[in-house]
């Protein structure tokens, strides 16, 4: 009897199973992609609850549920992110993509597979041009995807800062108010982070993902990896 291999997801990641005459062999690949992202909506449904829960209400301790949630949808679809192009990039080297590889390419993708600087963009950058894909980095959802990157890092490696610092006022916060609502009460005197906690911004999170997602699958031709049946990201 010849080998006859089954290609299944799960939530938890891939795997492939192996039917021979003797034995079953089940081998399983995880994947935290879209758990991550799942993580990320789940926390911007919470900070829709809260905004909803609170409308029209004066600035108050509600405030600390949003200070709660909104960075954890920052911060966890960044490393739905980072973590799709590591996806992508096993996907290719396991061969269960059509993506045929040269010696040399395995071996460029291996490296890349290995780098652990946490620069998302850059990763998705250098695997469409290790394609031989031309990705176009002057759309939307590539500047939000760099945005969300720059906002994650910029939690992840917070510094305490003055009212009167660059901080609050520099290039990033520009382009972040340019993409997401604002708290009323930081409009007049805005501070960072306290002044992007909003639901607008938690939802903002999740839908770079899925849309670069969406983007950077359609030009390499793959599957995008947040694209499930049984998965769903949608948000009010």
């Amino acid at each position: 009897m010849g080998i006859e291999m089954v290609d299944y997801a799960m939530e938890a990641g891939a795997g492939k199973l192996s039917l021979t005459g003797a034995s079953t062999v089940l081998r399983l690949k995880t994947g935290f992609a879209f758990s991550h992202l799942q993580i990320a909506t789940h926390s911007a449904q919470n900070a829709y609850k809260i905004e909803q829960a609170h409308a029209g209400e004066p600035f108050g301790e509600w405030f600390s549920g949003m200070m709660r949630v909104v960075p954890v949808s920052v911060v966890m679809a960044a490393a739905a992110l980072e973590a799709c192009a590591n996806e992508l990039l096993q996907d290719i080297l396991d061969g269960s993509t059509h993506i045929s590889l040269t010696s040399s390419r395995r071996k460029l993708l291996t490296e890349l597979m290995e780098d652990r600087s946490g620069n998302a963009t850059g990763k998705f950058r250098r695997l469409a041009l290790l394609m031989d894909k031309d990705l176009d980095t002057g759309t939307e959802p590539w500047d939000n995807a760099k945005l969300l990157v720059k906002f994650r890092n910029e939690f992840m490696h917070f510094r305490p800062s003055w009212d009167d610092d660059d901080i609050h006022t520099g290039g990033f916060v520009g382009e972040m108010k340019r993409k997401v609502p604002v708290v009323d009460a930081y409009k007049a005197n805005f501070l960072f982070p306290y002044g992007f906690m909003t639901y607008g911004c938690a939802k903002w999170s999740v839908q770079t993902v899925l849309n670069f997602s969406a983007e950077f699958s359609n030009l390499l031709g793959l599957k995008d990896k947040f694209v499930l049946q049984e998965l769903d990201f949608s948000l009010p």
